[in-house]
Order: C-alpha cells, then sequence, then structure tokens
C-alpha cells in the first residue's frame, strides 16, 4: 500500500454488531484483520456489484475468478485499486477493500464518490483502519480521511517522516 493511499473495508451494514471492534482488538497479525464473518449473510447480488466496480475503474491484470481487482492509472496519479475475494463456488463474498489516491482531487470527486454510492446502493457500511465504522457519506468519510496518515503524508511529506523518525525513538 503506497503511503498516498487512503484505505477502507466495505461489509454488509446488517452484518455489524455492538462487539465489531473486537476484530481489530483482537487480531494478532501484522496484516488487516478478516471480515469474512460479516459477509456471511449478505444476499445481494454480486454480478451487479462487480459489474459497477467495472464501471469505476479498470480491471487490473492480476487475479482470477475468486479474486478480483480494480487498478487506476498510478502513472496518473490515479493509484486508486480495489478488491473482492469471493469464496470457491463464488456465491458468496468474503473480503472488499479499497484504496483511493489522495494524490488528486478528482480521485475523491470521482472515484470514492462513486464508490460509496455503490455502498449506499447496497447498504454497506465502510471501515477504516483505526476501526471506525462508518455510513457511506462523504462528509462523514471525509473527517477520517483528514487524520489519516495518509492526508499527513500529502499535506507535509517531510513533517510525517520526521515524525516516523521522532517515534521510533
Amino acid at each position: 500500500m503506497a503511503v498516498w493511499q487512503y484505505l477502507l473495508m466495505v461489509v454488509p451494514e446488517n452484518s455489524i454488531q455492538s462487539n465489531y471492534q473486537c476484530i481489530f482488538k483482537n487480531n494478532g497479525s501484522d496484516f488487516l484483520p478478516d471480515t469474512n464473518s460479516f459477509w456471511e449473510n449478505f444476499d445481494g447480488d454480486i454480478s451487479l456489484i462487480i459489474s459497477e466496480m467495472d464501471q469505476i475503474t479498470p480491471k487490473a491484470d492480476w487475479g482470477n475468478e475468486t479474486y478480483l481487482n480494480w487498478k487506476g492509472n498510478g502513472d496518473n496519479e490515479e493509484d486508486n485499486d480495489a478488491y473482492i475475494y469471493l469464496n470457491d463456488d463464488k456465491k458468496k463474498i468474503k473480503e472488499f477493500q479499497f484504496r483511493i489516491d489522495l494524490r488528486k482531487t478528482s480521485n475523491i470527486t470521482n472515484v470514492l464518490q462513486s464508490i460509496l454510492n455503490l455502498c449506499k446502493k447496497n447498504q454497506f457500511v465502510l471501515i477504516d483502519l483505526k476501526g471506525q465504522i462508518f455510513k457511506p457519506e462523504m462528509k462523514i468519510i471525509i473527517e477520517s480521511l483528514k487524520s489519516s496518515n495518509s492526508m499527513k503524508f500529502i499535506t507535509d511529506p517531510i513533517h510525517f517522516f520526521e515524525n516516523l523518525k521522532n517515534n521510533e525513538n
């Protein structure tokens, strides 16, 4: 993940319970927590979701039939990407995540807004890297985005790296 990318995990709204944060607190790995359990009861139209993602950003040239990937043009500061991980029979989503490149305003106004619209339509919510849950509304997401490390880097990269170095000591 590039430092200028802001990551959000997508899960069905009706799967969120009051103890959702345990997936973050109990995550003993260096990786993002598994959100597979949130998708167990989802019965939405997966092919329609995939089709809508195809309209938002181009399909990547990697992945397979169960690990679908999309990737924007990083050379044009459109390093947006997403993936949907399906189970073996392709009838259930196991994970859905996306990252928005904050270097270019149109990534937020076009790509992020389009994904938020897809999320609203499918009654999804978003989880940031701090474990906070958000409805797919731009003004709410912007608050999380403003306090993200990605935005701190975009705003002042030298200060961002100086803070990293100071926090090591």
